[in-house]
């Protein structure tokens, strides 16, 4: 009996002591779990560049030794001086003697990566859980109390930016104004010497140290020139047939988006760009098989959108093919058109050719067109076709879309330089590009456009009178346009005209554009 009731209680003392030590394995367990998951907070946060969230992954004790605005300064000052771009992680791995390894490459600017394993110190558990930050977890390789220092050598010569025809860009006012500065306010560059500041100010020669060890070294890199598309006797003939009127002019080589010349509000002030939108409603029109150019309309003075009343520009009666129409500029046809098109349709198209996109060129605002959302009825989307509502466009914008017209339908992003990516993306297919080409060669020979025709060159144009007061018969009350490319059967050039308060774009823009395309070819 005794003998038994020994037994009964060994086997006793044996389960509880398997059952405290899975008690106690769980507990282990559980708490490693909590460090881990802290460490791959702290780490996915470093990745991101997002200091609250590392700091939050912090012990408490941490967080106490280092206040957030002090351990994100700490950050702030290694990077700096390091010159990180990019910080990638690998994946943390097991904990061994309360540290969790995580393999780091860093980015730099100047000095290639960084490579090492840091181990992120993790203590506690639960809530307590977390990172027992150091200094040394901002870059790898860092020991205890090393700052990061960066030292640079003798300064070296800044490049220049280059005009097409090898002069410096900023030897003429107008030239300055796109080049830009390198020092302006508060020591940041302006222009194109801010988009190429890093090839044009190169770099003296520099040590990374961090405390007294030197961890990577640079040697010295002369700046180097940034050569533009920029043709300076172009622009500056650009520059005079603008004259003293308000207004501006942008010229465009179709096959690759160089640009060739900017005067005036050529990228700045976005203006209603009244018929010259045309170009995009036809497109978008043909494309979706809204129409074909022999399609026919009414003949009228004005057409009737949601209950209201859009007249043709000079109150003229017109209609006929959509050839016709376009031809000349009849908004009592395209108003319409663009309905049938619809908000979504019309958009997408006026997006295909580069509106509601950040430019590449400095100082250039956006051209946009309303969402369609912001296009509730008829009448909206009427006024959208053509060139009205709150469709707003640059020169440089509009050359562009007759850019694309002039390449079978593919638009190159405007650039000025060869280091600028070229970025080609089809806008209309190549039928549909050729259709409205012959739409605009007939503008010029026979319709709205014919003070742009140049003897023994082709030139596709499109006239535009976007009107800034309603049934205003005063020609100051609205903007002249003109949109043209040539020759229209190999294009060379394409040039857009905006003329602020002059009335219809035939008569007052379209012999700007002659102009500057003489000079262009």
């Amino acid at each position: 009996m005794l003998r038994a009731l020994i037994g009964a209680l060994l086997v006793l003392a044996v389960i509880a002591g398997v059952v405290g030590g899975v008690i106690w394995w769980r507990t282990k367990s559980s708490a490693q779990d909590d460090r881990r998951q802290a460490a791959a907070s702290f780490v996915t946060a470093w990745e991101k560049g997002d200091r609250h969230g590392m700091w939050e992954a912090l012990t408490p004790a941490a967080q106490a030794r280092a206040p957030e605005v002090d351990f994100a300064a700490s950050y702030r000052r290694a990077y700096r001086a390091a010159g990180v771009r990019e910080l990638r992680a690998g994946t943390p791995g097991d904990e061994a003697n309360g540290h969790i390894a995580v393999p780091v490459v860093v980015t730099t600017a100047d000095f290639g990566e960084l490579r090492g394993t840091v181990q992120v110190p993790v203590k506690g558990s639960k809530k307590d859980a977390g990172v027992e930050w150091d200094p040394m977890l901002r870059l790898p390789g860092l020991r205890a109390g090393e700052a990061v220092h960066k030292r640079s050598g003798t300064p070296v010569s800044r490049g220049e930016i280059i005009a097409a025809d090898g002069t410096l860009l900023d030897a003429t006012a107008l030239g300055a104004s796109i080049a830009g500065r390198p020092g302006a306010e508060g020591g940041k560059p302006t222009g194109l010497q801010r988009i190429f500041d890093d090839r044009l100010a190169g770099h003296p020669a520099e040590r990374l140290l961090f405390g007294k060890r030197v961890i990577a070294r640079t040697k010295a890199a002369k700046g180097r020139d940034v050569h533009t598309t920029i043709r300076p006797a172009l622009m500056a003939r650009a520059a005079n047939a603008l004259g003293d009127r308000l207004g501006g002019v942008a010229v465009i080589r179709p096959r690759d988006g160089a640009v060739l010349a900017l005067a005036g509000l050529a990228v700045s002030a976005p203006q209603p760009p009244g018929s010259t939108f045309k170009i995009i409603t036809a497109a978008a029109a043909l494309e979706d098989g809204k129409a074909t150019p022999a399609t026919t309309y009414p003949v009228r003075t004005a057409a009737v959108l949601s209950g209201t009343q859009l007249r043709n520009a000079g109150g003229e009666s017109c209609g006929g093919t959509l050839t016709e129409s376009f031809i000349e500029s009849c908004n009592s046809v395209f108003a319409p058109l663009g309905a049938k098109v619809g908000a979504k349709k019309l958009v997408a198209a006026a997006e295909r050719f580069g509106f509601n996109e950040e430019p590449r060129i400095p100082a250039a605002k956006p051209s946009t067109i309303s969402p369609p959302s912001k296009l509730p009825d008829d009448l909206a989307v009427g006024a959208a076709a053509i060139g009205q509502d709150r469709d707003l466009a640059t020169p440089l914008a509009m050359a562009s879309v007759g850019a694309t017209i002039a390449t079978g339908g593919v638009r190159a992003a405007p650039r000025l330089s060869r280091l600028q990516k070229r970025v080609r993306k089809r806008a209309v297919s190549t039928k549909v590009a050729h259709q409205v080409r012959e739409m605009m060669l007939g503008v010029v020979r026979s319709g709205t456009g014919t003070a742009a025709a140049i003897p023994g060159v082709e030139v596709a144009g499109k006239t535009g009178t976007a009107e800034l007061r309603p049934n205003s018969s005063d020609p100051k009350d609205a903007d002249a346009w003109f949109v043209a490319f040539a020759p229209a059967g190999r294009p060379e050039v394409a040039v857009a005209v905006m003329l602020v308060g002059a009335g219809f774009g035939g008569t007052a823009a379209a012999p700007v554009a002659r102009e500057v395309l003489q000079a262009a070819l």
